[in-house]
């Protein structure tokens, strides 16, 4: 894999965000966004036939219909072949790996693909520090309430992910 990529002092990372139909084994991706801070992808998934479970709690989280993603989404493994191609290589982080990945999972695996790309938590990037977990939180809170983001759909929260962590990790390398 890859390592992250430093830019201008900087610390360049992507870090990937799911929204779905629902918190079980039934649920599949509905959204996906991803971000390194320059780059950025967003879809919304059209379900595959078998992919059936809904829930009205969670459409009520992420506002995104059923209907919406039946006329507007695109086909899963499109989406799953450009995640590969965009992320060939890269470490990429989330801040939910156990959901993230059973999405991710099931994406590529319903599309019979392997992915291009490793999944972390983004856990990883703070574990061995106290002050960067907690500016990292701090800087989480911060951001989703600005009014900047629309919350619960997956490039926004995925950016405001991003921006958290890269902040927190710079006054780390300040300090």
């Amino acid at each position: 894999m890859k390592p992250c990529l430093a830019l201008a002092g900087g610390i360049l990372m992507w870090i990937i965000d799911f929204e779905a139909s629902g918190l079980t084994k039934s649920s599949y991706p509905i959204e996906v966004g991803v971000t390194n801070g320059s780059l950025e992808y967003q879809a919304l998934i059209r379900p595959y036939e078998h992919w059936t479970h809904w829930s009205e709690e969670a459409e009520a989280t992420h506002h995104i219909s059923r209907d919406s993603l039946l006329s507007e989404g695109l086909d899963p493994d499109h989406i799953a072949f450009e995640l590969n191609n965009l992320l060939v290589d890269q470490t990429v982080y989330c801040d939910s790996v156990y959901w993230d990945n059973f999405w991710c999972n099931a994406l590529f695996s319903d599309c019979g693909m392997s992915r291009s790309f490793k999944l972390l938590d983004i856990q990883e990037l703070v574990l061995n520090s106290d002050s960067v977990l907690e500016a990292f939180l701090d800087h989480k809170r911060k951001l989703e309430s600005s009014g900047n983001f629309v919350l619960h759909r997956a490039l926004d929260d995925a950016r405001v992910i991003h921006e958290s962590i890269t902040l927190a990790l710079a006054n780390r390398q300040i300090e």
